[in-house]
């Protein structure tokens, strides 16, 4: 879900691109489950770090393979930057709340970012929100007060983390769907690593200087890893750099709106992953959040264009409501000549001379 783009015009196949979402979001919620899993034994800065160098590796490498020559290697706006420093806080965000918390449910929480992006397009006066759209965000906020069940639930401010981590994500969206279109995919992935280096760098220095006691996975320094552990934060970087491509050729290959949708595909894979890596089973209450999580962030992801083409009468059935349809250049006044019409509003031969003035 990271690195949105605008569909790109004559695209090829819609399930090509359907099949490429499905997979990064399961490719990334199991990435995501790993760091729950294994995160005792990291410290957040740590695990970015080294993730990230990973990962930048692999994107650089492949940059210059496909790159044309004489092109730029890291030449970038500073709207990617902005957006990779939007996308680094979702990030770490979103690490810090997994061990506070149910992976299912934080996933639930983080997947309200379509609603945070409709309602920051809506603030920004780049798109209107609409009826739909304004019911979708509803459902999804009705989602997750249910997922998070506050009369019986013994979370607290905790539950700010995967929020925040939605609302950077939508303002990462929202800056890369309206600046970042021309961007290279790569570059931009690339970019983000860089950032993620460079913030995890300065992290682990304030962090050595404050003194600070308890040291847990999101304030420690550098815990001492073994062979395993590092083999599993250089298996992180490679799923990520797979990921960037999977998503990237997905937004490519179909509608945005289209894929948004499949996107919340996540939802369900962090359920089965909460389940068999966790054995914790969401429950009926959870499930009830998780769908209206989806079905609201779905709806909030439609776009106005979109809408106005599902909504829109066929010419036959305006025909049929008594409405004769209108051509492009009659409806602009260039019509040339009178256009005779039989009664279900189909044109009908006629001769040029009776019309000559």
């Amino acid at each position: 879900m990271e690195w949105i783009r605008t569909h790109a015009p004559g695209a090829a196949s819609p399930r090509n691109g359907i099949l490429a979402i499905l997979a990064g979001v399961f490719l990334l919620s199991f990435s995501d489950a790993l760091v729950k899993l294994a995160g005792d034994g990291f410290s957040l800065a740590q695990l970015i770090l080294i993730r990230s160098f990973f990962a930048g590796c692999l994107l650089a490498a492949l940059m210059a393979v496909t790159r044309r020559p004489g092109t730029p290697f890291f030449d970038v706006s500073p709207w990617v930057w902005l957006r990779s420093l939007s996308l680094a806080a979702m990030w770490l965000c979103y690490y810090a709340a997994l061990p506070l918390m149910s992976f299912a449910l934080a996933a639930a929480c983080y997947y309200t970012a379509p609603v945070w992006i409709a309602l920051l397009s809506h603030l920004t006066g780049a798109e209107r929100i609409g009826w739909l759209r304004a019911g979708g965000i509803a459902v999804a906020l009705g989602g997750v007060v249910l997922a998070l069940n506050p009369a019986g639930s013994s979370l607290g401010i905790e539950v700010l983390l995967p929020l925040a981590a939605a609302f950077f994500y939508a303002l990462a969206a929202i800056i890369t769907r309206h600046r970042c279109a021309r961007e290279n995919p790569l570059a931009m992935a690339l970019n983000l690593n860089v950032v993620l280096l460079g913030l995890s760098v300065i992290g682990l220095i304030v962090l050595a200087l404050l003194p600070l006691g308890d040291r847990g996975f999101t304030t420690g320094l550098w815990p001492q890893l073994d062979g395993d552990q590092w083999m599993l934060a250089a298996g992180l970087g490679a799923l990520l750099a797979i990921i960037a491509a999977l998503v990237a050729y997905a937004y490519s290959s179909a509608s945005a709106s289209i894929i948004g949708v499949f996107d919340n595909g996540y939802l369900v894979f962090a359920a089965l992953w909460s389940l068999t890596l966790f054995g914790t089973a969401p429950s009926g209450t959870e499930m009830a959040g998780l769908a209206l999580i989806a079905i609201g962030a779905a709806l909030a992801s439609i776009k106005p264009r979109l809408l106005a083409k599902l909504t829109r009468f066929p010419a036959k059935h305006r025909a049929l409501a008594g409405q004769t349809p209108v051509i492009a250049g009659e409806r602009a006044g260039l019509s040339k000549r009178p256009v005779a019409r039989d009664h279900k509003g189909n044109r009908v031969a006629t001769d040029r001379r009776s019309h000559r003035t």
